[in-house]
């Protein structure tokens, strides 16, 4: 069992055992801050049964991703505890997702656009910045047209459950919730967010233009994986991101403090049983003509957390670029 200590206080991990009618009450409360600012959690149950050949499947959820403005996504919402199993329950469920998803499309497009209106949510601001006539074509399009992505929201993630996203030849994202309780019945959730920290290139129209991910090193790690090895670990990509990921740049920390070396992707694999990958060089990292520095007015434009950009805002990189002209 694990405990929290905050403001003199000892939090005890709470057990959800099997009810996940709670956890799920628990994740719909704080969707916002799980999935993020630019998402939607359509919270509805739709029962994707197209007809009699497959047996039918019930998403808990789904979400609505404006991260990228121009090129949004639809994911399915699983929320599980720990109790249930992998194998006999919640891998199964995943698959049936894939085996009525496209063919319950009209069911799913009715829903959401009710749901939305219900619940007087306006998605105009973000329609605006799409190429989708209306969201009646966004839907269908995100459903028909673009890979299937679920999300897993869970108590506790063992490394079995990070092993489906190598078995299921779609976007596959797990994230844990996690709640503690003090005596006295104060209550803090502890959490990984969907789109943890991602920060990205600022004239951004298209997906594919994000070829790019930008980590941060300290000179150790940098020398002995960076350059020696032609591989970095562990890295937090976002699940839809992955397949347009062509070249990996590195930022080094003090006292550099300067994009400084890039390299093309070879290979993305996951690292262990981590949830994090794992990024193989085609080649030895190639050092760039121009490293390009902090600006010295915003400092904190420092890499924390994933972010994607355009190698070509870094290979055209002159004397004046700095960290603010590459996200």
């Amino acid at each position: 069992m694990k405990y929290i200590i905050h403001e003199n206080k000892e939090y005890t991990e709470y057990s959800f055992e099997d009810n996940e009618t709670l956890f799920e009450r628990d994740v719909v409360k704080n969707a916002k801050s799980i999935f993020g600012e630019k998402t939607i959690y359509i919270d509805i149950k739709t029962l994707l049964k197209p007809n009699r050949k497959y047996e039918g499947t019930i998403p808990d959820a789904y979400l609505l991703d404006f991260t990228i403005e121009s090129n949004p996504r639809l994911y399915l919402v699983e929320n599980e505890v720990r109790n249930h199993s992998i194998k006999t329950h919640i891998a199964p469920q995943i698959m049936n997702f894939f085996l009525n998803y496209k063919d319950s499309f009209i069911k799913i497009k009715e829903e959401i656009i009710s749901y939305l209106d219900n619940e007087k949510i306006s998605i105009d601001n973000y329609m605006k910045k799409t190429t989708y006539r209306n969201i009646d074509d966004m839907i269908t399009s995100l459903i028909l047209n673009e890979k299937l992505g679920v999300i897993v929201v869970i108590d506790y993630a063992d490394e079995r459950l990070y092993e489906l996203k190598n078995g299921f030849g779609f976007d596959l994202e797990i994230l844990e919730l996690k709640k503690y309780i003090s005596s006295d019945n104060d209550v803090v959730y502890v959490f990984d967010k969907f789109n943890e920290q991602e920060e990205i290139m600022n004239d951004i129209e298209n997906v594919e233009e994000l070829n790019t991910i930008l980590v941060a090193a300290y000179e150790d790690g940098f020398q002995s994986e960076f350059i020696e090895n032609n591989r970095w670990y562990a890295v937090n990509i976002g699940i839809n991101r992955i397949e347009s990921l062509k070249y990996i740049a590195v930022y080094q920390k003090r006292p550099i403090k300067a994009i400084t070396y890039y390299a093309e992707i070879e290979n993305i694999e996951l690292y262990k049983d981590t949830g994090k990958y794992i990024i193989y060089f085609k080649d030895k990292a190639k050092k760039l003509k121009q490293p390009i520095p902090l600006n010295p007015k915003n400092t904190n434009k420092a890499p924390q957390g994933r972010v994607y950009t355009n190698i070509n805002k870094i290979l055209n990189a002159d004397s004046k670029t700095t960290m603010d002209d590459i996200f």
